[in-house]
């Protein structure tokens, strides 16, 4: 691709193309393609990425491009876009009003045009994230870009190197997530409430249990949507944990209070521990919680018709140990797979069970989650937490 540009490119001088005057007048910086090896390197590296990426010289304008940028800009051809700005090339709505790009108001809060300064400034690689609306004939288009500027020197002249990745779907999928959660949780919180306040007036002994479900079904509703926004801030490394005093058959109660009405146990038991001797430990109990819930759900689904999983916890030295058991034993091809993202022998769309366990125990509650699965034991799955 490069070699058929070139005579194209070196015909079209920096100072001649006359389409490129409104950014501003071209730089020096036709040096760049005296050698044709140069250019080729350069342009087979830009067009490897998946995204825009391209060239920039002092005056923050485009001196070489990836099919990417052409695309976008919609002019057809390499030669057009040489000598203009970003802004220009992704038609931004700001210098519809006036002014070229770098010259608006609007430019100093334009992330792309940030990267680039400080990049040029500090001669070192700058990430940030830019928002963009373009104009694209009738139609406004928004966009989300992940900006990065490295500082390059190409025959002891500086430029930058700049990479656009369109992060707008996950942009705009974050915000439907966050809506979501949020007026999904303010629904269920009103449901508890009413729920709480029928408990409250209630007369007749018979309904306590019917309330009690309803209850329940309302607080599992909850937690199971406040793991996902954990689960996410989790991958995100923005979790923030809340740390608090329980007991240990608290937890342990709270989960077998939960699992009972999950589906995987109809016609199915739980066992805890009776005669474990409790103590307190310091974790964030919706965690732990949640892991162990996850646990026993696991146990459930493997264990038949008619037959029971078990649920225990104690203390080794310094630290809390729960573990959830069932009768039945893992095949290696699951075995070998089992805590990595998205794995499920549940089909698609699922497989976050065991992968959350490992992230929310080890890499938050900064404790062990493992198992072990054989023909005389079964399978016990457990987490080791620090007491404190």
């Amino acid at each position: 691709m490069a070699e058929r540009m070139l005579p194209k490119l070196m015909n079209t001088s920096l100072h001649n193309n006359k389409q490129t005057q409104p950014d501003s007048n071209h730089p020096e910086s036709h040096k760049l393609w005296i050698h044709k090896e140069n250019l080729g390197y350069i342009q087979a590296f830009l067009d490897s990425n998946s995204h825009i990426s391209a060239l920039i010289n002092q005056d923050k304008q485009v001196v070489l491009s990836n099919e990417h940028l052409v695309k976008l800009d919609g002019m057809g051809s390499l030669s057009s876009i040489i000598g203009k700005r970003p802004g220009t090339l992704l038609k931004c709505i700001n210098i519809d009003q006036g002014g070229t790009c770098t010259s608006t108001v609007n430019c100093q809060f334009c992330g792309i045009n940030d990267a680039i300064q400080e990049s040029q400034l500090y001669g070192k690689r700058i990430s940030s994230e830019c928002r963009i609306t373009s104009r694209v004939g009738d139609r406004l288009i928004s966009f989300d870009f992940q900006v990065t500027c490295s500082p390059i020197s190409l025959q002891n002249e500086p430029f930058t190197l700049l990479n656009l990745l369109d992060i707008s779907s996950e942009k705009r999928n974050e915000m439907l997530e966050k809506l979501f959660f949020h007026d999904i949780l303010n629904r269920l919180g009103g449901f508890s409430g009413i729920v709480n306040v029928i408990k409250s007036e209630n007369k007749q002994p018979e309904l306590e249990e019917f309330i009690d479900i309803l209850n329940t079904i309302g607080e599992l509703a909850i937690e199971d949507i406040q793991t996902q926004q954990y689960l996410k801030a989790a991958e995100n490394a923005n979790l923030i944990l809340n740390i608090r005093e329980y007991s240990a058959r608290e937890i342990l109660e709270s989960v077998h209070k939960q699992i009972l009405y999950h589906p995987a146990m109809i016609s199915r038991h739980v066992q805890v521990c009776s005669d474990c001797p409790d103590f307190t430990l310091k974790t964030d109990g919706v965690l732990l919680k949640r892991i162990l819930l996850n646990m026993a759900k696991n146990a459930a689904e493997a264990t038949p018709e008619n037959g029971s999983i078990g649920a225990n916890f104690g203390t080794r030295p310094d630290y809390a140990v729960f573990s959830v058991h069932n009768p039945g034993v893992i095949p290696d091809p699951v075995r070998l797979q089992i805590f990595q993202r998205s794995f499920s022998t549940k089909g698609e769309g699922r497989g976050l069970g065991t992968y959350s366990m490992k992230l929310f125990g080890e890499n938050y509650l900064r404790g062990k989650v493992y198992f072990t699965s054989d023909k005389k034991n079964g399978t016990i799955f457990t987490i080791e937490l620090p007491l404190s």
